[in-house]
């Protein structure tokens, strides 16, 4: 009889252990699963908010590198994460530079400093999504040339 009632307050702790490990692994597990949906958002946010824009060349005498957005069609500066530039394959590539035409993904806290062109301070990550045919990048080089060359239209008249 003694025997029986350790072996069923042994049943009965077993079990209740089991139950408390059950309800802190489903509690671990809903976190986890709640903060993989909250990341998974943050990341679809940025996306959303990334600037695609196209690397180019431009100005009339001192030649300059600029980005122009191909969505706003306006005219800014970035610099160069520290970290590096990442391909299309989300591949860090470090110690890589950007060339005339290409197209590029840049990510960050969205605010532009009101000068000519803008300056972007507040990159976080840049993604190099491939290059520009010359017939693409025509129309961006024609935008960055008409802000940087200033107004030497008006000038001629004169």
């Amino acid at each position: 009889m003694e025997k029986r009632k350790i072996d069923v307050k042994f049943i009965v702790g077993t079990i209740l252990l089991l139950v408390l490990f059950g309800v802190v692994g489903g509690s671990f597990w809903n976190t986890v699963a709640k903060q993989a949906e909250k990341d998974k958002q943050e990341e679809a946010r940025q996306e959303n908010e990334a600037i695609r824009a196209i690397y180019v060349e431009a100005g009339d005498v001192l030649k300059k590198m600029v980005f122009v957005d191909m969505d706003r069609k306006t005219v800014f500066t970035a610099d160069i994460p520290k970290e590096g530039i990442y391909n299309k394959n989300d591949k860090l590539i470090e110690g890589d530079t950007l060339e005339n035409g290409d197209m590029v993904k840049i990510y960050g806290d969205g605010s532009m400093t009101r000068s000519i062109p803008a300056q972007y301070p507040g990159v976080t990550r840049m993604k190099r999504n491939g290059r520009a045919t010359l017939e693409e990048l025509q129309p961006y080089l024609e935008i960055a040339n008409e802000l940087l060359s200033g107004d030497n239209e008006e000038d001629d008249g004169n």
